[in-house]
Formats: C-alpha cells, sequence, structure tokens
C-alpha cells in the first residue's frame, strides 16, 4: 500500500545528500585549482630563477626547482653573463645548463642522426646523447711576475671549468655530432685538451705581455674533421684521442672579452 505525500511531509530532493554535496565540492576544487597545478609544471625562466636569488633561495632550493620544473633560458655567452650577474652561483648555473640540454633521443628513420637543437653530441648505436654543457671562467695569472719583469715574462688568460672530470666519460674511438648556431662554422668549436687541477680543468686561452697577446687556444686545439651531413650539422669521429679531460669551446667567451664562456666537455677512460 502506497504511502500519499502530504504537504506537512515533503520528500527531500537527492541533491541535496551529503555525498552529492561532497561531489560538487571535489569538482569545484578541481576546476579552480588547474591553472595552478598547470603553471607548477612551467619551466623556469632566466627572471625565475633571478628572482629566487633575490627571495633568498639557497642553492639547494633553486637547483631542486631546477629538476623539478625544468628550465628554458639563453644558454648563449650572454645568457650566461645574464643569469652570472644576477648573483646565481656556479653550482646553479650548472644546473640550469644541464636541464636545458636536450635529451637523448635516436635518430628518426630517413634522418641521418641530425639532432634539432643546437649542441654537441656523440653518436652510439644510432642514438645521440649531448654531451654536458659546463661554464668556463676566464681569469689572468702571472700579472704580478709580469710587472716586475718588465713585460718579460707573460701573464697567462686561464680558462677554468670546476670540477675534475665530466660527467661524459667516453670509450676511443667516439663520433661526434656538432649543430652550429646559425652563421658559425664547426672550426669555430676548438677541441682542446683540459688539465685536471685542484678541484677543476683548466687551460691556458692566451699569454699576454707588454707586446700583446701570443699564442692563444688555436695552439692546443685537436683537429677534427667534420663532414656536413644536414643543415649546420657536421660530423667527426676521433680515433686516437689520449686518455684524458677534454672540451669543445663554444664560439664567443674571451675572445669577445667576455669572462665566462661555454665548454661541452667529456672525458676519455684508460
Amino acid at each position: 500500500m502506497k504511502t500519499a505525500m502530504t504537504p506537512n511531509s515533503p520528500l527531500k530532493p537527492r541533491t541535496s545528500s551529503p555525498r552529492f554535496r561532497n561531489c560538487l565540492l571535489s569538482l569545484a576544487l578541481a576546476t579552480a585549482f588547474a591553472p595552478a597545478f598547470a603553471q607548477a609544471a612551467k619551466p623556469l625562466t632566466s627572471a625565475d630563477l633571478a628572482q629566487m636569488k633575490t627571495a633568498g633561495f639557497d642553492d639547494q632550493t633553486i637547483v631542486k626547482a631546477i629538476a623539478a620544473n625544468g628550465v628554458s633560458l639563453d644558454t648563449s655567452v650572454s645568457g650566461l653573463l645574464a643569469l652570472k650577474q644576477s648573483g646565481l652561483s656556479e653550482k646553479v648555473i650548472s644546473a640550469a645548463l644541464a636541464a636545458a640540454a636536450p635529451k637523448p633521443a635516436p635518430s628518426a628513420a630517413g634522418d641521418a642522426g641530425v639532432p634539432d637543437e643546437v649542441g654537441l653530441y656523440t653518436m652510439a648505436n644510432g642514438a645521440l646523447t649531448p654531451l654536458p654543457v659546463e661554464v668556463v671562467n676566464f681569469k689572468t695569472a702571472g700579472t704580478v711576475g709580469m710587472a716586475f719583469s718588465y713585460g718579460l715574462k707573460k701573464a697567462k688568460l686561464q680558462g677554468t671549468v670546476p670540477g675534475e672530470k665530466s660527467a661524459a666519460q667516453l670509450a676511443s674511438p667516439i663520433t661526434f655530432v656538432l649543430r652550429c648556431v646559425d652563421g658559425t662554422a664547426p672550426t669555430e668549436y676548438q677541441l682542446i685538451p683540459l688539465v685536471p687541477k685542484k678541484g677543476a680543468r683548466e687551460f691556458t686561452e692566451s699569454k699576454i705581455g707588454v707586446t700583446g697577446a701570443s699564442g692563444g687556444v688555436d695552439n692546443q686545439a685537436l683537429a677534427l674533421n667534420f663532414q656536413r651531413i644536414g643543415h649546420d650539422t657536421y660530423k667527426a669521429t676521433a680515433t686516437d684521442l689520449k686518455p684524458g679531460e677534454y672540451g669543445f669551446l663554444a664560439p664567443g667567451g674571451s675572445t669577445t672579452g667576455s669572462s665566462t664562456g661555454k665548454l661541452y666537455s667529456f672525458g676519455v677512460g684508460r
């Protein structure tokens, strides 16, 4: 027997149930915070890193933020100078460069191993792996000796890379693939040996005396025969590199009066 509804006993609609209200609340929260979640995954820019430094974040926190979000920044010499001038440490700049480097990716069929991004890569089994990008700091050493010898003893303009070893340790022979910046030639990327010394790797850029600079990285550069394989892209194989640390010095740096530069590093095992 059905019970008749009376005006004094109305049935409550289902939409007022606690479960329904919770569903509506969850949906509203998800909609409200969706833009915030999307923004959290946005790569950090140079301005973001500078702002974190100004706000007082320590290096470890900034490096973790870089690892969590990635970066989108200018890795040219002028871009590196801007990062340094904003007060960021070499540790943070190196972490940003590592995050900005293109990730290893197998070459697509028919592209002959041509990378999409500017940089230096090694090729093995048809796959391209980017070399680590590191900051070079240029400094002048021996100026006191030059002064007291009236210029007979020359000062040295040295390039220093933090750390005694590159993260990329390779075995000879090594095939390199170079994607140049538009307007540059492969000969502008100079392969030089680095000398491990007191927690760093060093090379002499040039010797400076009263008669001017002499020598230079050209005297240390190792010859590689790069062959063109695509637009701004070249390939070469090094078969006789001795065990040790090396780097490809990118165009710019001290030759343009800058105190910093960029180097693609690697080591050759024994």
